[in-house]
């Protein structure tokens, strides 16, 4: 089988089983019985798909994967900075849903940081390369937008769902500033890789978990949850 038709196929599988797991994950979430058995899943099913997406995205490439590795440590650097001073994202900590910590944050938090923004960065340079030939300052702009209006959605689950809690009643300004200062230095270091995504599953996993955030928001507004 060409090479081309494989991966088509491989990625049809990966994304169909991608947005069976996350369905399911929403009715579980607002079924009582499964609520808790939800809760204990999440940093291995964030782990699991997310290492999936991201393999299928970066293929073997050892310069690919240099980066992930070096904005995982950038990112998870940050966000231990960031809840044992307050000073880059507010006064908030961790809670116990996301699972195991070190130096007070989840350790899965890293991998989310990469697919997140490397799924906000593959929609933002094909639209800036269609619209304006690629343009790096223009792609990190919009990939730091798009990452910070992910994170909207994010904190009313996090907050609900005891992923993270912050000392205010609701996450402030300078959070959001901040997701998009860290993505937004995150992409410049991608456009002067040269580095490319390999498909569409990134974009597609980076359109799930914003719908799935929007769903159990729906599902807590609705005190379902």
């Amino acid at each position: 089988m060409n090479p081309g038709i494989r991966r088509f196929f491989n990625d049809k599988v990966l994304l169909f089983v991608l947005y069976a797991v996350y369905a399911a994950g929403i009715v579980g979430h607002a079924v009582d019985i499964t609520f808790p058995y939800m809760l204990a899943l999440t940093p291995y099913v964030l782990l699991i798909s997310g290492a999936a997406a991201l393999l299928r995205t970066t293929g073997i490439d050892i310069k690919f994967m240099l980066w992930c590795l070096g904005t995982f440590i950038f990112t998870f650097a940050v966000e231990v900075l960031g809840v044992h001073s307050g000073i880059i994202f507010g006064e908030y900590h961790y809670g116990g849903t996301l699972g195991i910590k070190f130096l007070e944050v989840p350790l899965v938090i890293g991998l989310y940081w990469v697919i997140v923004v490397l799924g906000a960065i593959t929609i933002a340079s094909r639209l800036c390369n269609r619209i304006l030939a690629g343009n790096c300052w223009c792609c990190a702009l919009l990939a730091g937008s798009l990452t910070a209006v992910f994170d909207i959605p994010l904190e009313i689950v996090a907050v609900n769902l005891d992923y993270w809690q912050w000392t205010l009643p609701v996450a402030p300004l300078q959070n959001y500033i901040a997701w998009f200062i860290v993505a937004f230095l995150v992409t410049l270091s991608y456009c002067k890789s040269g580095l490319r995504t390999k498909g569409t599953v990134i974009i597609h996993y980076f359109v799930i978990q914003f719908l799935f955030l929007i769903l159990l928001d729906i599902l807590i507004f609705a005190k379902l949850l």
